[in-house]
């Protein structure tokens, strides 16, 4: 315990480092307005950290660390308000191809060579995850929604029915029958994506594909909740040094009483929703990941809102950080599950244990 605790501080500390030199850099202010591509370079930079590979097991060449870990490194992530989709693209098809036992996906998924994404979600609040696509003779038709990451010559993990039941194939993006929509994200882009009988290569069937994915969901679901975590922190920090920089009526705004109970109110929820998501952690336990969500969604949207009411009028400028956290946070904050829905989710597992 204490060797891994030492690892996890040694991989914060690096992380802490390169994030701070990344958000110094030019290339850390993204335009909001387009689609944007991965950042490759940033990527390969990513891949050579080690980073991409950390939930993979050894024996398909990744370090095999708890998801806690890769946690503790989404949260240093939230701090620097990183437009990456690390979660997205490298630790939810980590789970798929760690299930699948394919070592040649998976050392391209850690060289950072090849980019993988999880096409799962039909349309906003389904949780029905197979039905949208059907799988028949080698090829998919349907659709799928919110699809993070599609390149050229990028992997699509994606979640399919068959005559076997639930599936999940390896679909080439650039493979002949696929179209897609893009739509601009705080981290990159989301794609609406259609299958008209594209060749697809099968993975996963049965019961091993919907646990692949339900560990897939869940890795999601906490590291998205120690992300939003981080981001809570960090613009409650940058408007607490706003707030003892500018002066209205001959004093620091920080000096008013109401202005100041209101920080400390959202230091209070922060502290909680980081409490919940390191428990959930700890305990791997799906309800506490559910709650998890929740209180992170609503704390981050909630402190990053009043950051830029008390920015002022300056907080709804694109020179002002207070609008990149916003934004990241109303990303991270409904994807996977929103905060009702993960409500939803935890009172349905609760009434279900109680009738067990």
């Amino acid at each position: 315990m204490q060797e891994m605790d030492e690892f996890i501080a040694m991989l914060r500390d690096s992380a802490e480092g390169f994030l701070a030199d990344f958000q110094a850099s030019p290339g850390a202010k993204t335009e909001i307005a387009v689609p944007r591509p991965l950042n490759r370079e940033l990527w390969t930079a990513m891949a050579e950290l080690g980073w991409l590979g950390l939930l993979l097991p050894e024996s398909q060449g990744g370090l095999a660390l708890p998801v806690a870990a890769a946690a503790e490194l989404a949260e240093v992530m939230g701090r620097y308000r990183f437009p990456v989709p690390y979660i997205e693209a490298a630790i939810m098809p980590a789970q798929i191809l760690a299930a699948a036992d394919n070592e040649a996906l998976a050392a391209e998924l850690i060289s950072g060579e090849t980019l993988f994404s999880l096409a799962w979600q039909d349309r906003a609040g389904s949780d029905d995850a197979f039905a949208a696509c059907i799988y028949s003779d080698g090829q998919i038709s349907g659709q799928k929604s919110f699809v993070a990451v599609v390149e050229p010559s990028s992997q699509l993990l994606v979640c399919v029915s068959s005559v076997n039941g639930p599936a999940i194939v390896l679909v080439n993006s650039d493979a002949d029958g696929i179209t897609a929509q893009r739509s601009a994200t705080a981290s990159g882009s989301f794609c609406q994506l259609n299958f008209d009988k594209v060749a697809c290569t099968q993975m996963l069937v049965g019961a091993a594909a919907e646990q692949a994915l339900a560990s897939a969901l869940a890795a999601g679901r906490l590291l998205a909740s120690a992300f939003l975590s981080g981001l809570s922190r960090a613009c409650l920090r940058d408007t607490v040094d706003y707030l003892n920089q500018r002066q209205q009526f001959g004093r620091k705004l920080s000096s008013f009483q109401s202005v100041s109970h209101r920080c400390v109110d959202m230091h209070i929820h922060i502290e909680l929703a980081e409490s919940v998501w390191r428990v959930a952690a700890e305990s791997g336990d799906v309800t506490t990941l559910s709650a998890a969500k929740a209180r992170a969604s609503d704390v981050a949207q909630d402190v990053c809102r009043q950051a830029v009411q008390l920015h002022g009028a300056m907080g709804f400028t694109e020179e002002c950080s207070v609008g990149e956290y916003l934004r990241l946070a109303l990303q991270y904050g409904n994807w996977l599950g929103s905060a009702k829905n993960m409500r939803r989710a935890f009172q349905a597992t609760r009434k279900a244990e109680a009738l067990a």
